[in-house]
């Protein structure tokens, strides 16, 4: 179970709003540093971000509405997981906002962005080759989360957004696959080459292709997992 650094309390984290701890609970979510089904210890994780109990509890209840954590009666909270079947039905929904975005995105480009886009997915290159998979969960998200903002449409970024949090469990077993990486860095290719020419049928077709890789190998994780028992 990956371990949270301790972090020293200051004066300025003991004056955090519940939506700042929010914010730092749902990163070490997305980064991996919260697996799923882990428990969340009020009184431990209180101590390492040097936030008071309630605030710490306040924030799980947040969680929970967005379904990131579980509360369940008599144990306490936990990091969600999703069933197949809500995997399925996420997968569906994200596609078709991504392709959205990926046209409207087609239409506003600037080679300004084409170059921004470049130079992040070098940085993730860099993270993946140092194996910090938590920069390379952060810079895979800013990746996609650039093309999403260059729809232009608010609407559709903050959909887009909110339900790639629910997709955080993908994140660990993706790069944790060689195979599954040299694949996706090979997309994130196709994507700039995509917006770059204007290719719309290929921009059409990437994420079932670039998203569905991830869905897949995390479906076969759970599939062992529950043959092993686990």
């Amino acid at each position: 179970m990956p371990k949270i650094k301790h972090m020293e309390p200051t004066q300025g984290q003991a004056a955090l709003r519940p939506d700042e701890v929010v914010d730092i609970l749902e990163k070490m979510i997305f980064t991996g540093e919260l697996q799923p089904r882990e428990r969340l210890v009020v009184s431990a994780l209180s101590e390492r971000l040097g936030v008071s109990s309630y605030l710490v509890r306040t924030a799980l209840q947040a969680m929970e509405t967005k379904g990131l954590v579980k509360m369940e009666p008599h144990r306490g909270a936990m990091v969600s997981d999703l069933g197949p079947e809500e995997i399925d039905e996420i997968f569906q929904v994200r596609v078709g906002l991504e392709k959205m975005a990926n046209a409207l995105a087609a239409q506003r480009v600037s080679p300004r962005d084409l170059t921004r886009l470049r130079e992040i997915d070098d940085q993730l290159t860099g993270c993946y080759r140092r194996g910090d998979l938590s920069g390379v969960i952060a810079a895979n998200a800013q990746f996609h989360n650039y093309i999403a903002g260059l729809s232009g449409n608010k609407t559709l970024l903050k959909m887009i957004l909110e339900l790639k949090k629910r997709c955080h469990i993908f994140n660990t077993t993706a790069w944790s696959s060689p195979e599954m990486v040299e694949r996706l860095f090979d997309e994130h290719q196709q994507y700039i080459m995509a917006l770059e020419s204007g290719d719309l049928a290929t921009l059409e077709a990437l994420p079932e292709h670039h998203f569905g890789h991830s869905q897949q190998l995390y479906l076969q994780h759970l599939r062992a997992k529950k043959g092993s028992g686990a």
